[in-house]
C-alpha cells in the first residue's frame, strides 16, 4: 500500500521532516504560527534534541506554548518573539532542518504576513546554520500580493545557490491554479572535490 501521495506543499514539508530529522537533532521553525510544525519537530528531535521557533505575533507564541504544554514538549523548544531574520543571533549551529511556512498566521490578521526582505535574510541565515546533509523547506503561498513577490524573490535566491554546495528542488502543483501553494527544498551538500 502506497502511503505517500502528492497531497500539498505542506504535506511534502511534513514528509521531509519525517525523513530528515533524528533524535538529538536541532531544528528551526522559522514561522511558528499556531505551533503545529513546532510540535511535530519537537516529537522528532526527542528528549535530547532542540527546536528553535520564531514569530513576531504574540498570539503565535501563546498558541504554540499552549500546544507544547498540552503535549508535554515545553522543554524541547525555545520560542522567540522575534523575526526569523535574527535566528543567527540565538540559534547555535549546526541544525539539521529549518522550516518556513510563509504567509500569515492561520486564523489571524491577513494583513500581517511574512515579508520578502526579511524572508530572504532569514534564508541566508538558515543556510549558514545548516550542517552538511541538512535541509531547508519553504512552503510558499502566492495567493496574495506579498506572497507573489516573496515567492519570486525566494526562487531567485534559490536559483543563485552554487550547485557544488546545495541541491535545490522546486515542487509546484502545475494544475493547482493561480496562487496554489508550492514547496522549495534546499539540501546542503558541502563543497565537492575537497
Amino acid at each position: 500500500m502506497n502511503d505517500f501521495h502528492l497531497r500539498s506543499a505542506r504535506y511534502l514539508a511534513e514528509q521531509l521532516c519525517l525523513h530528515v530529522l533524528r533524535p538529538g537533532d536541532s531544528a528551526v521553525d522559522a514561522t511558528m504560527g499556531n505551533g503545529h510544525d513546532t510540535l511535530r519537530l519537537c516529537r522528532l528531535v526527542g528528549d535530547e534534541g532542540k527546536v528553535y521557533a520564531f514569530d513576531l505575533q504574540i498570539a503565535a507564541l501563546d498558541s504554540t506554548r499552549e500546544r507544547l504544554r498540552l503535549n508535554g514538549m515545553e522543554d524541547r523548544a525555545q520560542l522567540y518573539h522575534m523575526g526569523h531574520e535574527h535566528m543567527l543571533d540565538v540559534v547555535p549551529p549546526p541544525v539539521r532542518l529549518v522550516l518556513f511556512n510563509l504567509g500569515w498566521l492561520p486564523g489571524g490578521d491577513k494583513g500581517v504576513t511574512t515579508r520578502t526582505e526579511t524572508t530572504i535574510n532569514a534564508l541566508q541565515e538558515a543556510l549558514s546554520l545548516l550542517q552538511t546533509g541538512g535541509m531547508v523547506s519553504v512552503c510558499a503561498y502566492p495567493g496574495h500580493e506579498e506572497g507573489v513577490r516573496e515567492q519570486s524573490a525566494v526562487l531567485h535566491f534559490a536559483q543563485s545557490l552554487p550547485s557544488s554546495q546545495f541541491t535545490v528542488l522546486w515542487h509546484q502543483f502545475i494544475n493547482g491554479g493561480a496562487g496554489a501553494p508550492a514547496c522549495l527544498m534546499i539540501e546542503k551538500i558541502g563543497c565537492q572535490g575537497k
